[in-house]
């Protein structure tokens, strides 16, 4: 692999060890990908940061690089902890796990990261059109490189970090053009205005990411346009939750797309409702007890818009769980009183998945998430899977079956 002098300079050691030891890892894993050189990046986000993933050989890990004088030399933010830092006793979260899953936390901290706690860096960082990033929380991946235009790989926690300390990654997959065309064109022309009617733009997602597995998909007649940030974002979550790819192609949002690309692909899948049909049996328990939105976490619109539904309705009638970014906490302020009232509850630097859901709720919930829907199913949950219109509804008492 091509280096340049400073890139070298960092190899050999003479910014210090962690970071020689970050750049030999990017070197490692360039070369083993068939990267030619390192691309700088701009910004750097982390998943995998929850103590109930990593445990404790993941603190471990963390603060022997804190030991190691580690910091990261781009702006870098990490993904949901374990719990609410400020609710964890009401989430019947456990000293020892708290004092654990805080250490983690003040690893980054130390290392220079800033502590977010989100899984949506998208909508609190700013980043172009080319961009290059290492990024490694599916959701976000999908929405840089799908939406914005910028460039990441979909790296692991990991990998992510020591590119963050390198200020490199390796310049290849989806950092090239020849990277970024879709190779299999996936049409909802047969289901498009089931998609527009039921708002089931998750299940599309969760098609799309069975389908393309880890290449890269265009996606047609899917019924998306970007005054849908809501529904874009769930569609997005859903494909990295049952797929392997970093990127699709939507006509009208991807920045990228080019017609061209319609008489390229090599291969084409029309969908139609049997598949539609499929996951929402396969996620279909009849019997929930909660109600959880925010898999990807909330904006702020998206909480506003929730709380203007459930108070049209009267209130809540099952427990409704909403997940966003602590960044919104100020603004909902002056909502928390009338929240309480309509029975909402607001967890921050968490979600659905990451926590402990069962400890503090249910194991018996309905979301809007597909892709909280395919982690919470593997972890022993019963899921039910509809539209968010549906799920309010469901919380508020008022839900027909079809």
């Amino acid at each position: 692999m091509y280096l340049t002098k400073e890139e070298e300079r960092i190899l050999d050691g003479e910014e210090g060890e962690a970071k020689s030891l970050a750049m030999k890892t990017v070197v490692k894993v360039g070369e083993a990908l068939g990267a030619k050189r390192l691309v700088k990046i701009k910004n750097a986000h982390i998943s995998g940061i929850s103590y109930k993933n990593i445990g404790d050989a993941g603190l471990e890990f963390l603060e022997e690089l804190v030991k190691k004088g580690a910091r990261v030399s781009v702006p870098t933010t990490i993904n949901p902890a374990g719990f609410d830092t400020k609710q964890w006793k009401k989430m019947n979260v456990d000293s020892e796990f708290y004092q654990k899953q805080m250490k983690v936390i003040q690893a980054f901290i130390s290392m220079g990261v800033k502590p977010t706690l989100t899984c949506t860096p998208y909508l609190y960082t700013k980043l172009s059109l080319g961009d290059h990033i290492a990024w490694a929380e599916s959701n976000a991946v999908l929405y840089a490189n799908s939406v914005i235009g910028a460039r990441t790989n979909r790296d692991g926690g990991p990998l992510a970090l020591f590119e963050a300390i390198a200020g490199r990654a390796p310049y290849v997959g989806l950092h090239l053009d020849e990277g970024r065309v879709p190779e299999v064109l996936i049409d909802f022309e047969n289901i498009r205005d089931i998609l527009s009617k039921k708002k089931l733009y998750q299940v599309a997602g969760y098609i799309v990411g069975k389908i393309a597995g880890n290449r890269v998909a265009l996606v047609r007649n899917s019924g998306l346009n970007m005054n849908m940030q809501d529904q874009v974002k769930l569609f997005l979550a859903a494909v990295g939750a049952a797929g392997g790819t970093g990127m699709v192609v939507l006509p009208g949002i991807s920045p990228e797309y080019k017609e061209k690309f319609d008489d390229e692909v090599s291969e084409r899948v029309s969908v139609d409702e049997t598949e539609l049909k499929g996951i929402l049996e396969m996620y279909g328990y009849r019997e929930p007890e909660v109600v959880v939105i925010g898999c990807p976490h909330l904006s702020l619109d998206e909480i506003n818009s929730i709380v203007e539904e459930i108070s049209r309705k009267r209130g809540a009638k099952k427990r409704l769980l909403l997940f966003t970014a602590r960044w919104n906490e100020s603004s909902l302020m002056k909502f928390r009183e009338k929240m309480e009232k309509l029975g909402i509850e607001v967890y921050f630097d968490t979600c659905m998945v990451v926590s402990n859901l069962k400890d503090f709720a249910s194991k018996k919930i309905v979301t809007d998430s597909a892709k909280a829907a395919y982690y919470l199913a593997s972890q022993g949950y019963k899921v039910r899977l509809v539209s968010r219109m549906d799920a309010l509804k469901i919380a508020c008492g008022d839900f027909r079956e079809n």
